[in-house]
């Protein structure tokens, strides 16, 4: 007869050759001692995790104005749908919510909204007025980032 042997008191993780417990519990306190490296914010530091989460919170000034325009021929239906849309964004609703929501409403599905959306509408960038801005220069200033890329 021959004699069983005892299994091994540990295994070997193919490819990077760490040896491991057997045992279920072994391996897990194991694996928990195991150092990882922190998510690269939390390497910053807990002042930086503060201003970067009070930054977040407020609000962005733009020295842009998003403008959106109905194109020539845009059918009623079609303006109809973009104006719903930007009331219910204009109630705190999210764009995506907002525009199936609209679709719903109006018998369609979300993409079929989207489609008439984005046919129906022309998007243009304009530099938001200053009062105190010399007079001249036309609506892009030389100051104006988005005025290079125009």
């Amino acid at each position: 007869m021959s004699e069983r042997r005892p299994q091994a008191e540990s295994w070997v993780e193919p490819g990077t050759h760490n040896e491991y417990p057997t045992s279920y519990l072994a391996y897990r306190r194991m694996r928990e001692a195991q150092e990882k490296t922190p998510a690269r914010h939390c390497g910053l530091g807990p002042n930086v995790d503060r201003y970067l989460a009070r930054r977040w919170r407020g609000r962005a000034a733009s020295d842009v104005d998003v403008v959106l325009t109905f194109r020539p021929g845009a059918p009623p239906r079609v303006q109809r749908i973009v104006v719903e849309v930007l009331r219910a964004i204009r109630r705190g609703r999210p764009a995506g919510d907002a525009i199936r929501h609209v679709a719903r409403r109006f018998g369609l599905r979300h993409a079929r909204a989207r489609a008439f959306i984005t046919a129906g509408i022309d998007c243009e960038l304009r530099a938001r007025h200053d009062p105190m801005a010399p007079i001249g220069g036309g609506p892009w200033s030389s100051s104006c980032v988005l005025g290079d890329w125009m």
